[in-house]
């Protein structure tokens, strides 16, 4: 936001591109990598987690999103 704000200031307009419909992330980059750092050093803490293997697959993922949406999943 800081950018921002000092670039409004120093051109005399707050603009933005296109519509103006794209979205700004609601959290602050330094707080998102605290949060995703503590949750990895948790996950390996853990009995049984090595940090392989986790998540789910794209395909498995492109698979749900193209059911809800009633669309084909495809590679």
């Amino acid at each position: 936001m800081p950018l921002l704000i000092n670039v409004a200031r120093d051109k005399g307009v707050a603009a933005y591109v296109g519509d103006g419909r794209n979205r700004w992330p609601a959290v602050h980059r330094l707080d998102a990598a605290n949060l995703f750092r503590l949750a990895l050093e948790k996950a390996l803490r853990e009995p049984g987690i090595t940090g392989r293997g986790t998540g789910r697959a794209v395909r498995e993922i492109a698979g749900v999103i193209g059911r809800r949406l009633d669309l084909r999943s495809k590679a």
